[in-house]
């Protein structure tokens, strides 16, 4: 409540409305005033913590909300051998199992996954099974092909291993993209390789297994940029490419060249941030925004073009858009930010749409920003999806 008022003790020394009584009209009419500006400003002083006190209680309900109720939503239960992968700009990664993260309502405030040093954020996420392969490309264009079993195996929030030290990455050299390689559970045949300023390229997959020579270039940074995303595809159907700004581009696959082609006009302040691959109109691609929203955007309202190198229109509204992945019905998606607090939700609980908006919660960022996407396919297909 806000102080007493002040004329309270006055009027316990004098009598205060006799002495305003003796002065001269004008400083009658300014006293006057000064009390309603002071009566004015303490109802403002009481509504404002009246509002914090408002605020607080939400904010306590909200937490409730998002932490307890964890336990008792419904977890789906994923073969022990599959895990999350988590990687920061500097290299750091881990794997963790899966069934460790509990299943969150979208929106939620997640918990903290990865231990690193204060200014080195999260950057990439992936899902797959341990006797799986992860392809690694350097912002140099190199390429790395790793067991994933060979990574440190911990807790959600336990630390990691130096890729850059374990592959030998020269001064400057960090990871810049990370695509999950699961042959026994993934039949799709081709890879694409993303770069920054939206040069694209597509490889047979057999070409980047396990006996790919260490430190291969698979994308010159001479052109188009150094590498931006990966991604998995059939190369039959289209080719999604997604801007920072919020701008997306659809074309056919198969118009992309031997030596590559430019799938995405961008400018100097906007790069490439999702690479999917689309298999017809049914398809729907999650689709999250650098402050925590999300949409699942129907390809179906979002139509292909006819040849690449196009300017883009917008798919989400938003600024910073942070990734982009097919989904399915019944799929689940983990979400990271920066300062690697991540959150597994379903992808159902995030609305479909055909057009242009503005998406819903997926994470309480609170400040921070989202940094990665990542699918975990139903337990039963288990095909693995492309990460961003």
């Amino acid at each position: 409540m806000p102080d007493s008022d002040p004329r309270d003790s006055l009027r316990q020394d004098i009598d205060y409305d006799k002495l305003i009584a003796q002065t001269s009209p004008a400083l009658q009419r300014y006293i006057r005033t000064l009390e309603l500006e002071n009566a004015r400003m303490r109802q403002e002083l009481l509504e404002l913590r009246q509002g914090a006190v408002r605020r607080q209680r939400a904010e306590s309900l909200r937490e409730a909300r998002a932490d307890a109720p964890v336990s008792q939503l419904p977890t789906p239960r994923h073969p022990n051998d599959v895990m999350v992968l988590t990687i920061t700009r500097r290299g750091l990664a881990k794997r963790t199992p899966l069934n460790e993260y509990s299943t969150q309502r979208r929106g939620g405030i997640g918990v903290y996954d990865i231990l690193a040093a204060r200014d080195d954020a999260a950057a990439h996420l992936a899902v797959t099974r341990e006797d799986a392969a992860l392809l690694v490309l350097s912002s140099r264009g190199r390429a790395f092909c790793i067991p994933v079993d060979s990574l440190p195996l911990s807790e959600p929030r336990g630390r990691g291993a130096s890729l850059p030290e374990r592959l030998l990455f020269t001064e400057e050299e960090t990871v810049a993209a990370v695509l999950p390689l699961d042959d026994q559970r993934d039949t799709r045949n081709t890879v694409l390789i993303a770069t920054t300023n939206g040069w694209l390229r597509s490889l047979h997959r057999n070409y980047v297994g396990t006996h790919l020579q260490p430190g291969t270039l698979l994308s010159d940074p001479r052109r188009g940029g150094p590498p931006a995303a990966l991604a998995l595809s059939k190369g039959t159907g289209d080719v999604l490419l997604t801007l920072r700004s919020g701008a997306g581009y659809r074309f056919p696959e198969r118009l992309i060249g031997r030596d590559g082609v430019r799938g995405i006009q961008t400018h100097p302040d906007d790069w490439v941030v999702g690479l999917v691959g689309v298999e017809s109109d049914d398809d729907e691609v999650l689709l999250v925004t650098g402050d925590g929203q999300g949409v699942r955007r129907q390809m179906a309202g979002f139509a292909s073009n006819k040849s690449p190198g196009g300017q883009g229109k917008v798919i989400i509204k938003s600024d910073v858009l942070a990734g982009a992945a097919r989904v399915r019905p019944g799929d689940e998606a983990l979400c990271i930010s920066n300062a690697a607090k991540i959150i597994r939700f379903a992808v159902d609980e995030v609305p479909a749409k055909s057009g242009n908006v503005q998406g819903v919660s997926i994470l309480d960022i609170r400040g921070d920003s989202l940094a990665a996407l990542a699918v975990a396919p139903l337990p039963a297909a288990a095909p693995s999806q492309e990460a961003t």
